[in-house]
């Protein structure tokens, strides 16, 4: 019922505009111009419908980025949006290999189309995510394509994902003795950035982009060879696969995927004999200097970042080898040491936390699982490596084989991509090094900002906002409507705290209730008959 009153304000937003562009300047527009009833050829119910609409529309995004954390402001956001352009939330928690990136679908010049939305706190747009589902999503496996098959098959190469990449810049109010006054009273910009991503631009977009995303579109050489064959000589069975050469050059299918083993077993045994991550990082890891100035706590530490493993290894069963790679591992790897270190795992308190684990220790955090120059390769890197090579190799043998495979990069891959048809570019997207490996994806602040359209508006929210917008309304029709919800307000007060208070006969605020009821009535017909 929330939702449907929601769309039923929002609907005349920019009600001539099919994107997203128009709909949002819409109300910029409107927050520079203001209102007047000869928009509407003097029709007072029109006119008094587009108000209460757009600043419906500037006080509840107000609230929903402004009063919550980030988290729960970006999942307040996406239904927001959704709402505005006639659409819906797709549902959080969708697993395995049929998931979507998608956040929302929206109505878009007839047509649904997916969204993936990003909301920054802060002046980047480092865009990225899971480049296993991106591949789904383009290639038509997510199990949630057939709601925007349409709207895919018009995008270049027959498939595409649409990212609206937004970052806001507040800036906190404060009182004469310099304290906050508070989230409501934030106020600042959203900058909204539109591009696609599509099975037409991907390879062209991603070789050009970090050094992680590149890596992600890798291809083999002599499976590049085989689909280009595959390709001119009209796409006929078998599909070319990713393969190793055996003896005589023969060709040799990749190994199923298998798990590494027991998680528990893997991460926390310190059997001599069968060895897991914990008895290396006792063996190899504790006698540095570098892990044995922690003191005593040492071993605590070690024994909670095997157990981070052994969590890691559950989720990613046929990722065992990758813990050491990727910003979201990494940034994983580094929270266990903080948290050792006293953390409570607030974004406020890491820098101070990891800066005072600086200064004890005359190391940095990162440094204990990194290469960095000063420090050289990390004690903790080292007993993985280490681990990797004695353990994970012996029973990962697609992996070995994956490793073992001629990976090209850049311009070559890009150009090659260019010269297959789209049923071959799709194939080549789902036998990718990025999505083998189930990697994660970015590109980087500069380069989001110039993708696709770029951006597409900038809108002023807050408080002090939404006061500009009502101070160009201050008309004597629109005071009537506004005495209206004052005076339902103080109804659903009054008859609130009645019956919160056990409804008792002393209490006045029944009565108070009532009269508010029938002075918000009395108001209601006398705008009725503008």
């Amino acid at each position: 019922s929330q939702r449907k009153t929601l769309e039923d304000w929002l609907r005349p937003i920019g009600s001539s505009g099919d994107d997203f562009q128009s709909k949002i300047q819409a109300v910029v527009d409107k927050m520079n111009v203001g209102f007047t009833p000869s928009d509407h050829g003097g029709n007072m119910r029109k006119y008094i419908q587009e108000v209460m609409s757009y600043l419906v529309f500037l006080k509840s995004l107000t609230m929903a980025i402004t009063n919550f954390n980030a988290s729960a402001a970006g999942f307040n956001f996406e239904a927001f949006l959704a709402v505005l352009m006639g659409g819906s939330q797709i549902p959080a928690g969708q697993t395995g290999d049929v998931s979507t990136i998608a956040d929302f679908v929206a109505q878009l010049g007839g047509e649904t189309v997916p969204v993936s939305l990003k909301l920054y706190t802060k002046d980047s747009l480092k865009t990225g995510g899971s480049y296993t589902d991106l591949c789904h999503d383009l290639t038509g496996q997510s199990a949630r394509f057939s709601d925007w098959a349409s709207w895919a098959s018009q995008q270049p190469g027959g498939g595409g994902m649409r990212y609206l990449v937004c970052d806001k810049a507040f800036q906190e109010a404060v009182d004469d003795e310099g304290n906050e006054l508070g989230p409501l009273s934030r106020s600042g910009n959203i900058r909204f950035h539109e591009f696609d991503i599509t099975v037409g631009n991907f390879f062209a977009m991603f070789s050009k982009a970090s050094k992680t995303t590149k890596n992600c579109v890798a291809s083999d050489g002599d499976f590049m060879v085989r689909l280009k064959a595959w390709d001119d000589a009209g796409r006929r069975e078998p599909v070319p696969t990713l393969g190793t050469r055996g003896e005589g050059g023969s060709f040799v299918p990749l190994p199923d995927k298998q798990s590494v083993g027991n998680a528990e077993q893997l991460a926390l045994s310190t059997d001599e004999n069968d060895p897991g991550f914990l008895w290396y990082l006792q063996t190899v890891a504790a006698p540095d200097p570098k892990l044995s100035a922690l003191g005593d706590g040492a071993p605590d530490l070690m024994q909670s970042l095997a157990a981070a493993y052994a969590i890691y290894v559950e989720e990613n069963p046929n990722q065992a080898s990758y813990f050491f790679e990727g910003r979201s591992n990494v940034t994983y790897i580094d929270n266990v040491v903080l948290k050792w270190a006293g953390w409570d795992g607030t974004e406020d308190t890491r820098t101070k936390i990891a800066g005072a684990f600086n200064k004890e220790y005359d190391i940095t955090v990162p440094a204990l699982r990194s290469k960095t120059v000063k420090h050289g390769v990390g004690p903790l890197l080292v007993a993985f490596k280490k681990f990797n090579n004695d353990v994970l190799r012996k029973q990962d043998p697609r992996g070995q084989a994956l490793q073992s495979l001629d990976w090209q990069y850049g311009e070559v891959i890009a150009g090659w991509y260019e010269g297959l048809s789209d049923e071959a570019k799709k194939i080549a997207i789902l036998n990718t090094k990025g999505y083998l490996n189930r990697a994660k994806w970015e590109i980087p602040d500069k380069i989001s900002r110039t993708l696709g359209k770029g951006l597409i508006a900038t809108l002023p929210i807050g408080a002090p906002h939404v006061q500009g917008m009502l101070d160009k309304i201050q008309d004597e029709v629109m005071q009537e409507v506004f005495a209206i919800f004052d005076e339902m307000a103080t109804m659903s007060e009054k008859l609130n705290s009645y019956f919160a208070n056990g409804l008792r006969e002393e209490s006045k605020e029944a009565e108070q209730g009532a009269e508010a009821g029938e002075a918000a009535a009395e108001k209601a017909r006398k705008v009725a008959t503008v």
